[in-house]
C-alpha cells in the first residue's frame, strides 16, 4: 500500500478562523510539523484509508485518544448508540448554529478507535469538524464573537443599509504542548493532516518508522517558497 503525503511549513499555515482561513479551528503553542495524508491511495479513492489510520493507532501507546467533532442534531442518536455499544465516554457543548453541537469522546482502546473511525471520517467528510489527539485532550472551546464575510441588506426606519451580520458562538481551540499530535480530517475526506511536535513527523524516513507495516509513504518533494 502506498499513501502520498505532503509536508507544510507552518509559518505558511493561518491558524486563526477567519474568511481565508487554512483550517476551521484555532492553534495554540508551537507546532514544527504538519503532514497531510492523502485518502486517495494507491491512486484510488477507497476506503483503504480506514485500514490504513486504524491498523496505525494500533498501538496501546497512542491512548487515550480524544476526539473533537461538530455534528448535527440529526446524527446525536447514532452517535449515543455507537458511545454506548462501544462504551465511549463523550459530553455535549453548544456548537456554532442552533442545529448543531460539540460532541467531545475519549477513546481507550484500538478497538474503540477502530468503530469510532468511520464516523470521525464522514463527519469530515461533510464538512464537518473532526478532530482526534494522542494521549493528551489539547481541545476546548471559547466564545468569541463571528462576523459574516459577506454584507447584507438591514432596513430600518425606512433606509437600507449593507451591514456585517455578528454573532457570538463557540470556537474549537487546540493547545499544543511539547510532545502533542493532532489530526484534522480535511475538506471533503480528501486528505488527513497531523500537526505534530513529534520528531517521528520530522521527516519521511523517520515517519516510516512508526507507521503500518506494508505502508509505504510518498511524497512529490514540492518546495515552498
Amino acid at each position: 500500500m502506498k499513501v502520498d503525503i505532503s509536508y507544510f511549513p507552518p509559518e505558511k499555515i493561518i491558524t486563526v478562523p477567519g474568511e481565508e482561513a487554512t483550517y476551521p479551528f484555532e492553534i495554540n503553542g508551537e507546532f514544527q510539523y504538519i503532514v497531510e495524508f492523502s485518502c486517495y491511495i494507491d491512486g484510488d479513492y477507497t476506503v483503504t484509508h480506514e485500514e490504513f489510520f486504524c491498523n496505525w493507532m494500533d498501538s496501546p501507546d497512542y491512548y487515550p485518544i480524544y476526539s473533537l467533532a461538530e455534528i448535527y442534531d440529526f446524527q446525536q442518536a447514532e452517535y449515543e448508540e455507537l458511545f454506548k455499544m462501544q462504551n465511549i465516554e463523550f459530553n455535549y457543548m453548544k456548537g456554532s448554529r442552533k442545529d448543531k453541537f460539540f460532541v467531545k469522546a475519549i477513546i481507550r482502546s484500538p478497538q474503540q478507535f477502530k468503530e469510532y473511525y468511520p464516523y470521525l471520517y464522514g463527519n469530515g467528510s461533510m464538512l464537518n469538524l473532526s478532530l482526534w489527539s494522542l494521549k493528551q485532550d489539547v481541545f476546548r472551546l471559547e466564545e468569541r464573537e463571528h462576523e459574516s464575510p459577506f454584507p447584507v441588506k438591514k432596513t430600518k426606519h425606512n433606509r437600507t443599509r449593507l451591514v456585517n451580520l455578528k454573532w457570538l458562538a463557540n470556537t474549537p481551540i487546540a493547545t499544543l504542548a511539547e510532545s502533542s499530535t493532532m489530526f484534522w480530517v480535511g475538506y471533503d475526506g480528501d486528505y488527513i493532516t497531523a500537526f505534530s511536535n513529534d520528531e517521528h513527523f520530522s521527516t519521511i524516513d523517520s515517519l516510516q518508522k512508526i507507521i503500518p507495516e506494508k505502508v509505504e509513504l510518498v511524497t512529490d518533494d514540492y518546495e515552498w517558497e
